[in-house]
């Protein structure tokens, strides 16, 4: 190639290439080497690999005529400007799209949800019931109708005379037909977001009712009584601020039963609890109150005259002056009605009477007067040794208030009999704390269980019997013959005929007792988890002249049978445990299986609780009264013994501390000749 040749073709310019290993510098053709710069001295560091420059590949020379394909330019810039540039671009499309999915979800949504449950957001009669199942909606809104008051009026009375729930008087709201009433149709369902407006154009039927006539009759005759009388309401006196008010007095009737019920079975009770629908009134022959509201006004207006004023009240030397309002929150009031009254001459004799409350008045007095003139008493130490007193020291008397003199006091001033009320006081005796000890003998056990009862609240029946560990066994009772409520541990006696009878053969094993259970099971049950149900169904079996002819064998002299309220003693117990124990009750038939039943009892109640060592065969029974009885073979390292404990007015961990007492007494040493 030579210059100025005019066989020479022209040549593109030589564009230069971006050099990517060094950045901004002109591409260097492939046949040059780049220029390498000098370098200066630098600090010594460490070593580090240096980055090799990429060597720039030349571009192809493009032809005359031939077509440049461009390449796409190279976008480059933080991300969220980018996205911001594209949704300026697109925010039309993007709306669209949102709006779509939005759309085909909720159709989705709205189609495939069940026609099972209530749409969310669905309210009923003003309850929330949305997306529950409409079995359990219906429960849900029956139960609260079921709980809705009833007002019951009689004759003209403002005042109701029964406000009793729906649910107890036998009426029923039905709520199933109404709730599965309530659809969501297809037509509906394709209309998007309709979901949001159903509840408000979907109407709800009426409510329906229904009625248990023997409960409204049970009702009717609790309330009223076959005579279907309403008693009177006499007029009263009720304190409010400082001055007393008359309570209005509210007439009775009599009324027709029939009527009554007819009434509560026409009853269409609803949400609306000062709705009409919610009244029943029932119509009936008016009883004018004995006490109307004028006698009633007679007496607040002496009372609040006379204690309008403080009541003074002498403390010995001193007076005190109590609040007048204070004295009125004392009082209570009752109705006095001649017992000869039988004719309307009975409303000028009949009149409101007032007393004085002695608890309210004591809680008064003891914040402050009874600091004044209370004086405690001393504590008087005594020793003694089975039943003798062996050393006294005795303490100083105290002064309490006398609680009857002192509210006779006060009345005698509220009748203007005197100027003032006394606080009359009384002598205390000094509290008595006592040391005891018991020698070693049938003695000391019978002074040990007399003074347990004396020295603990409630009223007992008790017996220890020893039957093994000793030469000469020891026994004593206390109180043993006094009849208590048996109060289910009759059981043990119920054992015994239990056993008898299936070795007689007139009691069958497989016979049911009580429910699905068996002669076997039933036994069980009545003797460990003292089953109440299991006991009446023996006792239903044999009836009452078997069972007592039953316990005539076993020589019970304080025992009397019955469903309910049967009664024992601690001796008629204490004989049947020794002759179990000793073999000599049932020993042909097993009456040693009621011992061995009983010895599975885990009760940690009762004399169990008291016994630290050894084990425990026993039978208890209770009730609500505070009846707590228990019997129980002993089995210690000191030998056997029967201990049987029958209270009223107690508590098990009384019983558990008396057999800890005898526990402890059994550990003493015992002479030899001891008896």
């Amino acid at each position: 190639m030579y210059p100025n040749d005019p066989n020479q073709q022209p040549q593109p310019p030589q564009q230069p290439q971006p050099n990517p290993g060094w950045g901004s510098q002109p591409a260097v053709p492939p046949q040059q080497q780049p220029y390498a710069p000098v370098q200066q001295p630098q600090p010594q560091q460490p070593y580090t690999p240096y980055p090799q420059p990429v060597r720039a590949v030349p571009m192809p020379i493009a032809q005359p005529g031939a077509t440049v394909v461009k390449r796409p330019k190279k976008v480059s810039g933080p991300f969220a400007l980018l996205f911001n540039d594209w949704m300026k671009a697109h925010w039309k499309l993007v709306i669209l799209v949102t709006l779509a999915v939005i759309i085909l979800g909720t159709l989705i949504f709205q189609i495939v949800y069940p026609n099972s449950r209530l749409l969310p957001g669905t309210t009923v009669d003003g309850v929330a019931l949305g997306g529950m199942r409409k079995d359990e909606a219906a429960k849900k809104l029956d139960d609260l109708y079921g709980d809705v008051k009833l007002n019951i009026y009689f004759g003209k009375n403002q005042a109701a005379f029964q406000t009793p729930k729906v649910k107890d008087v036998g009426v029923s709201v039905l709520n199933e037909n109404r709730i599965n009433d309530i659809q969501y149709p297809f037509y509906y369902r394709v209309i998007p977001g309709s979901f949001l407006f159903m509840d408000s154009i979907t109407k709800v039927s009426g409510l329906e009712y229904a009625y248990d006539k023997q409960k409204i009759q049970d009702y009717t005759q609790s309330k009223v009584g076959d005579t279907c009388t309403i008693p009177a309401k006499d007029a009263t006196l009720k304190l409010i601020d400082s001055q007393l008010q008359v309570v209005p007095s509210v007439p009775g009737g009599v009324c027709d039963i029939t009527s009554f019920q007819q009434s509560l079975s026409e009853a269409r009770p609803t949400s609306d609890a000062d709705s009409d629908s919610n009244k029943v009134r029932i119509d009936s022959t008016e009883i004018a109150a004995k006490v109307d509201d004028d006698k009633a006004r007679q007496l607040a207006d002496m009372l609040n005259t006379r204690l309008k004023d403080p009541m003074p009240m002498s403390l010995g030397s001193t007076s005190e002056p109590i609040p007048g309002r204070i004295v009125l929150s004392w009082l209570d009031f009752k109705s006095e009605i001649p017992p000869d009254s039988v004719d309307d001459s009975a409303n000028l004799t009949a009149k409101l009477l007032y007393s004085v409350n002695p608890d309210r008045m004591s809680t008064y007095l003891s914040s402050g007067i009874a600091a004044k003139v209370v004086k405690k008493p001393g504590v008087s130490k005594v020793s003694t040794t089975d039943f003798t007193e062996t050393a006294r020291v005795n303490g100083a008397n105290g002064v309490d208030l006398d609680q009857d003199k002192i509210v006779a006091s006060i009345t005698n001033y509220i009748d203007s009999k005197t100027n003032q009320a006394v606080a009359v006081t009384h002598n205390v005796g000094p509290t008595v704390i006592y040391t005891r000890s018991y020698t070693p003998t049938s003695v000391g056990y019978s002074a040990l269980l007399a003074q347990f009862a004396q020295d603990n609240p409630g009223k007992y029946g008790l017996a220890i019997t020893e039957l093994s560990g000793l030469k000469f066994p020891r026994s004593a009772t206390y109180n043993a013959d006094a009849r208590f409520s048996s109060a289910g541990i009759e059981s043990l006696y119920m054992g015994y005929a239990i056993v008898m009878d299936k070795a007689a053969g007139s009691l069958r094993p497989a016979e049911t007792i009580a429910g699905s259970r068996n002669v076997e099971t039933c036994m069980k049950d009545m003797i460990i988890k003292q089953d109440d149900a299991c006991r009446l169904g023996f006792y239903t079996r044999f009836g009452f002249a078997h069972t007592t002819a039953r316990g005539a064998e076993l020589g019970l002299q304080n025992t009397v049978f019955a469903d309910k309220g049967g009664v024992t003693s601690a001796n008629d117990l204490q004989k049947v445990m020794i002759g179990l124990y000793k073999n000599q009750i049932a020993r042909i038939e097993g009456g040693q299986t009621l011992l061995s039943i009983a010895r599975t009892i885990r009760s940690n109640d009762g004399i169990p609780a008291g016994i630290s060592t050894g084990s425990v065969s026993h039978l208890v029974g209770e009730d609500d009264a505070e009846v707590r009885n228990d019997t129980a073979v002993v089995y210690s390292s000191k030998g056997v013994y029967i201990l049987t404990v029958l209270s009223d007015g107690s508590g098990w961990d009384k019983v558990a501390s008396l057999a800890k007492k005898i526990e402890a007494f059994k550990q003493v040493k015992v002479p030899p000749n001891a008896h």
